[in-house]
Formats: structure tokens, C-alpha cells, sequence
């Protein structure tokens, strides 16, 4: 298999639901298909290896490869592959095991502030959906506080000697806490919060009380849970396989006891409804089968269909949730200031009218730049 087609082979996804997944999909899968597996790793020459191992990197599935591999015959996978993700999978157990001693120690200081805390993703995603330390790499803490709540759990941030970056970002060490008073972020892009008002307290008011990393914090509904993942997902425009596997995932080990009414009406309540229904439909690229009752019903253009055709190929288009998002804004004037604040920020824009006319033609081709270097690094990986 020469080098084009082990790239077509690895990126190949689902078209639909049911349809075909490649071979990145099939090592991700929470549904397993090893016989297929199995002729797909055939078909994968000693020089293609470096290839595919580039590819589960970038998507960030290493771990949840090396678990599929573990169950094939020895015969079935090239030692060198084996080896290579049995280490990176180690290396993502030894960096979760840090990670949350770190969030632990966080969350016992937030307690003792009296400051109620839900643990976003990250660590939570690790125990809760995947239940391995290994099969499941993330980059920061996502901790979600009530907003009159955020001076106090700064400054119990503070006292543990974390530097606050920019707002909500604090660093110590190799340890990153974004501290969020909503879910999507709104606080940096306002019109997220103007099209899709979460609300806050009602969140916190459904949570209990539960474990993360052994220490205190508030456990979201599984409904709050999937809805909040499968925006993410979207928010960040489908990047990476892992984000689809959370969601995917998540499903598979909850699909029994999700309340699906709930679901669509607290997706709905929050104008999220559409932004549910590709995040579900995006799991199709790892085989798992959302059925259309399951999914809140909406009519789709051209555009969205054409966009989430790539994505369940595994080759989303630069700021595909940034126009998706915007698709799923009501009005005109929503979706155009939607876009405009998605792609030039309110606090990245400089004072003054004329300021900002002169800053406009640079803005655009720092955008053009950042969807060209999100393309090539797709083509690499």
C-alpha cells in the first residue's frame, strides 16, 4: 500500500451512519470490529507505520489504538507498532496520574473555599467515560464555577501559587486551569452566550455531589454532561478524533439510562438543538449509530450537509464549527454577528474606528494562514 492510499485508508470515515468507518475509526471505536481491524492492518506495509502513527498522534488516540491492538493475535500487528503504542499509552497514564494529584489538590483548596466546582472533560472524561489513565491525553483542567463565585476561586488559585495568564487562565508549573463562569466560553466570545444562553445556575442546581481525581466536586446530569460534550465537539470544529471518542463513548456506556426527552428539551431551552444533533451525527465516524429519534430533528442546507459529509470522512474544513454555529443562529443578524465575533473577537480589536480598519486586512490574513496551517498539519497527520 503506497503512501496515498495508507492516507486514504487511515482518513477514510463514515459518509453515513451506517456506513463504512477507516481505519483510524476502527482503532478508536468503543464498538469492536477486530475482524475488520485485522485486514485493514494487513493492508499497512512497515514504511506506511510511521504514517499511521503520525495520524493516531495528531488525533490523539494512541491510547485507545493500543488497547484495540491488545486484543488482536500477535500476529496481526507489526512489533514495532505495538511497542510504539504501548509506550505512548504509558506516557499517557504516567501524565493523567500527575495531572490529577494537581486537580486533586485544586479541588480540596476550592473546597475549603466554599467555592462549588464542576470538573469539565479532562480528568472527569478519564474516570468517568474511559475508566484508563491511559487511553485518554488532555492539555488543561476545565473547571466551571458559578460567576459570582470566580474572585474567590482565583484567589484560591492564587495561593497555590498558580499565575494568572490571561483571565480565566492559570499556569503552575506543567499544571493548566481554565476557569470558566459558563460552559462555551462566553466570556471571550460574547455572542455564544447571546445565541446559546446557557443557564448557569440550573446546571449547578442538577449536579451532586461526587469524586474527581478522589477529591470534592460537583458531578453534572448525564444529560448536562453529553449535551456540553457534544458542543464542545462542535465548538472546536471536529479537529481531533479523541473529542468525537468522548461523545462516542459516552453514548455507548450511557445510552441505556440517557433521557433523551430531557436531552432535546434542555438542548432546545438553550438553542443548542442543532449543535446537539451534528455532534451526535458525528459519531457515525467511529460506527456508533445515534438512531434518528435519538437525535433532535432539524432541516438542513446545503452547507451544513456538505460540512458535516467531511467531517464524518474525517476531513472537516477549517472553522467548520465556527459555520455551523452560525448556520444554527436564528436570524440574519445573529449568524453575521456570530461570525464576525468568531473570527475577529471583540478583545482582539483595537479602539477606534480607523484602527480597526487598518487591522482588518492583517486579521484576515492571520485567519487565512491559521485555516492553511490547520490544513497542512491534517495532510501530515
Amino acid at each position: 500500500m503506497n503512501s496515498l492510499s495508507i492516507g486514504s485508508a487511515i482518513g477514510a470515515g463514515a459518509t453515513s451512519l451506517r456506513g463504512p468507518i477507516g481505519l483510524a475509526g476502527l482503532l478508536a471505536t468503543p464498538v469492536p470490529r477486530d475482524e475488520r481491524l485485522i485486514e485493514m492492518l494487513a493492508g499497512v506495509t512497515p514504511a506506511d507505520l510511521p504514517k499511521l502513527l503520525e495520524r493516531l498522534e495528531y488525533h490523539r488516540i494512541e491510547g485507545l489504538a493500543q488497547r484495540a491492538v491488545s486484543r488482536l493475535p500477535k500476529r496481526a500487528v507489526d512489533p514495532w507498532l505495538r511497542s510504539a503504542l504501548r509506550r505512548r499509552s504509558q506516557r499517557y497514564a504516567a501524565a493523567t496520574l500527575s495531572q490529577a494529584l494537581a486537580l486533586a489538590e485544586v479541588l480540596e483548596a476550592l473546597e475549603r473555599a466554599s467555592v462549588p466546582v464542576v470538573v469539565m472533560r479532562g480528568v472527569r472524561s478519564v474516570e468517568a467515560i474511559y475508566g484508563d489513565p491511559a487511553l485518554r491525553p488532555f492539555e488543561d483542567h476545565d473547571l466551571l464555577v458559578p460567576p459570582a463565585e470566580h474572585r474567590a476561586a482565583r484567589a484560591a488559585l492564587l495561593r497555590l501559587q498558580f499565575e494568572e495568564h490571561s483571565w480565566g487562565l492559570f499556569r503552575r508549573g506543567g499544571v493548566l486551569i481554565d476557569l470558566h463562569v459558563d460552559p462555551l466560553g462566553a466570556h471571550r466570545r460574547p455572542s455564544r452566550q447571546a445565541l446559546f444562553p446557557i443557564d448557569v445556575p440550573a446546571l449547578f442546581g442538577r449536579a451532586t455531589s461526587g469524586l474527581v481525581a478522589g477529591a470534592r466536586s460537583l458531578i453534572l446530569e448525564a444529560e448536562d454532561e453529553l449535551l456540553l460534550l457534544a458542543v464542545h465537539l462542535v465548538k472546536h470544529s471536529f479537529d481531533r478524533l479523541v473529542r468525537i471518542a468522548d461523545v462516542a463513548y459516552f453514548v455507548e456506556a450511557k445510552r441505556a439510562t440517557l433521557d433523551w426527552d430531557i436531552l432535546h428539551r434542555r438542548a432546545a431551552s438553550c438553542g443548542v438543538s442543532r449543535l446537539l444533533e451534528w455532534g451526535l451525527a458525528s459519531t457515525g465516524a467511529l460506527g456508533v449509530e445515534v438512531r434518528c429519534a435519538d437525535r433532535p430533528a432539524g432541516s438542513e442546507g446545503r452547507l451544513e450537509r456538505f460540512l458535516m459529509r467531511r467531517v464524518l470522512a474525517l476531513r472537516p474544513i477549517p472553522y467548520t464549527g465556527e459555520l455551523l454555529s452560525m448556520t444554527a443562529a436564528p436570524t440574519l443578524c445573529g449568524r453575521l454577528h456570530f461570525l464576525l465575533d468568531a473570527l475577529w473577537p471583540a478583545g482582539e480589536r483595537p479602539e477606534g474606528t480607523w484602527r480597526k480598519s487598518a487591522a482588518l486586512p492583517g486579521r484576515v490574513l492571520h485567519l487565512a494562514r491559521g485555516a492553511g496551517g490547520h490544513a497542512v498539519r491534517r495532510r501530515r497527520g
